[in-house]
């Protein structure tokens, strides 16, 4: 069992900040989670008794294009992490890393936190799910991630009035974790992918913001403290570490915290 200590000292070293130069960018939006932690999905990821797993999805996006989202997820007692994988690309590659986030899905409410910055907000949703039904009569048998799975078909229907259409491959050998999830509710479909799975409890404690960091009052408050750092540490990195490249200038996306 992986301790408190253990998992944030690898958060450190994986997701370091910007103490010498910026290695990653932050974006108006980062601080918002991913929908299959505060969706009607969120459901297929916590009736479980806890497990890690490294998770790769593919989000629909506004502009048609799908966005990859990829890292690591545990789950406890219907608590969720989600902590994005920081990708690397080339020499001026930079990411939205440090910044990964906690779920619960009872109270439908969690925190964004940031490594870099030693703090963390509040976030939280007001639909909730209020009836799951499961469709066994067209059941499938298939194979993910070297798992005999059998796919079954899933409705979450929430208080909006909406109803949420799945399509869940659950893994008869390691007690029906969705190896695979796909959303059939839209024109073009949210997939979540699991490999690496470990049907282990993580520690209790590594569910709430570690002792140290800031709290603030909002996500939005938050991911502007990280913009204006951002910004601000980019003329160093620019001129000093990187001076044949061009100044890419300061990163026009703050916004106003919305009032509490």
């Amino acid at each position: 069992m992986m301790s408190r200590v253990v998992f944030w000292a690898m958060a450190a070293g994986v997701m370091a900040g910007c103490a010498s130069k910026p290695k990653d960018v932050y974006h108006a939006g980062d601080e918002t989670p991913p929908d299959f932690l505060t969706g009607p999905a969120v459901v297929l990821l916590t009736n479980l008794d806890g497990y890690s797993a490294h998770l790769t999805a593919m989000m629909p996006q506004a502009s048609g294009i799908d966005r990859a989202v990829a890292g690591d997820l545990l789950e406890r007692d219907g608590r969720l992490i989600f902590q994005p994988a920081a990708g690397s690309k080339g020499k001026r590659s930079r990411t939205a890393g440090g910044t990964f986030f906690m779920w619960d899905a009872a109270t439908q409410a969690g925190y964004v936190l940031s490594d870099p910055l030693q703090a963390y907000a509040p976030i939280a949703t007001k639909v909730e799910v209020t009836n799951i039904v499961v469709e066994t009569s067209s059941a499938m048998e298939d194979e993910v991630g070297g798992h005999s799975c059998r796919r079954v078909e899933v409705v979450v229907e929430s208080n909006d009035g909406t109803a949420a259409h799945f399509l869940v491959w659950q893994a008869e050998d390691a007690k029906h974790f969705p190896m695979k999830i796909q959303s059939t509710s839209n024109l073009r479909a949210e997939t979540l992918e699991f490999t690496d799975l470990r049907l282990e409890l993580p520690a209790t404690e590594l569910f709430l913001p570690p002792d140290g960091f800031t709290r603030y009052a909002s996500a939005t408050a938050l991911m502007n403290e990280l913009i204006v750092r951002q910004t601000s540490l980019g003329t160093h990195y620019n001129k000093e570490d990187d001076a044949s490249l061009p100044n890419p200038g300061p990163v026009n996306n703050w916004r106003p915290a919305q009032p509490q």
